[in-house]
């Protein structure tokens, strides 16, 4: 992992209480003052349009149907613990309502981004919402929005509805999807995601065109979808076909294990995909078919998904010019180790070493 690092050494008069851990804080920035916070509703009510609001690792709790009605820039600490060993990972859960009662990003929330952050649903369960957009038909076009290196447990829909569509494209990087993806009816571009509800069921539904899965994982069945690219990707279901009813979608350059790409799918296009591949011959340690933090998606020795992208890197996340990072480093500084001596030396003053890091790309 490339990472630009800093030390810093610092000697801290009458802080050794300061230095113990501190509960989750929230900083908005942007059009007026800094302002600290520690309830998530409070600080997104607070911010005004085009701010960023920074969250510190931990567990941020939000009443049911939270809104994100205005463009917004919510930073995280980031959502694997690998990177996160100071901080700890940064969550936002639901607390109350049901498992349908998620935040709703709203079409006035156009252009908003969001990096580094776990959205769990209630109880965490992948049956569970996770995110939603809109609360009735009129409002549920967000566009332009951005999601990098986040984690999604529990099920994400693009839409209140699948009826009047106004078109539009999500982004998602380097996002991990734990449940259901549904597009209703709107289109989006997943680049280095993980998809997995589980091999055992659907996980990728009513994406619309122009859509675009490149260099995924997607470890469940991709069924009901049309005019959706899917290149460079490992396709894994429980069953005899990678995907159903695709219509219009072009699938080039996968690998699945299954003994047809694309099953009831007209007018679906299959381009040098290779098929009956057996799952233990592709990834460094994935064979279940389910994704656990464990999991090295590197290709293995030997990997017939190795130099196979279109572009010639490797299939899979860890492939195209600027591939995943082992432990889904943010894009944002964050601190990577800090040891804090446990008393103040002769001067009184306490010895303090932090390392800070970022991903350039």
């Amino acid at each position: 992992m490339r990472t630009r690092s800093l030390t810093i050494i610092a000697a801290l008069g009458l802080l050794v209480s300061g230095a113990q851990a501190q509960l989750p804080r929230i900083v908005v920035q942007g059009s007026g003052a800094p302002q600290a916070f520690t309830d998530f509703a409070a600080a997104v009510s607070a911010a005004q349009s085009g701010d960023f609001i920074y969250l510190s690792g931990g567990s941020f709790t939000y009443p049911a149907t939270l809104l994100i009605d205005k463009t917004l820039h919510i930073i995280g600490a980031g959502i694997h613990p690998d990177s996160t060993l100071v901080t700890g990972v940064t969550s936002l859960q639901q607390t109350g309502g049901t498992g349908t009662t998620p935040m709703r990003i709203m079409t006035a929330a156009s252009g908003s981004t969001f990096t580094g952050i776990r959205f769990v649903s209630v109880g965490a369960a992948q049956g569970n919402y996770a995110l939603m957009f809109g609360t009735t038909d009129a409002n549920d076009d967000p566009a332009d929005l951005v999601f990098q290196r986040c984690w999604f447990q529990g099920r994400v829909d693009l839409g209140f509805s699948e009826s009047n569509v106004i078109p539009a494209t999500t982004a998602f990087d380097e996002c991990v999807f734990m449940g259901v993806l549904d597009g209703k009816s709107r289109s989006a571009v997943l680049t280095r995601c993980i998809i997995a509800n589980g091999y055992a069921t659907i996980t990728l539904s009513h994406l619309a065109g122009p859509s675009t899965l490149e260099n995924c994982v997607v470890l469940g069945t991709i069924q009901n979808n049309s005019g959706v690219t899917i290149r460079n990707s490992w396709l894994r279901t429980v069953g005899s076909y990678a995907a159903y009813d695709c219509a219009n979608c072009i699938f080039q350059n996968n690998l699945t294990p299954s003994a047809t790409v694309a099953s009831a799918s007209l007018g679906a296009v299959e381009l040098n995909n290779i098929i009956n591949v057996d799952p233990a011959s592709v990834f460094v340690s994935e064979t279940d078919g389910n994704y656990e933090l464990t999991d090295d998606l590197h290709m293995a020795p030997g990997s017939p998904g190795i130099s196979y992208s279109t572009d010639g890197t490797d299939m899979g996340i860890h492939g195209t010019s600027s591939p995943n990072k082992p432990g889904a480093v943010p894009f944002n500084p964050h601190f990577r180790q800090a040891t804090i001596a446990p008393s103040t030396n002769n001067n009184g003053a306490l010895p303090v070493n932090i390392r800070v890091a970022a991903q350039t790309h």
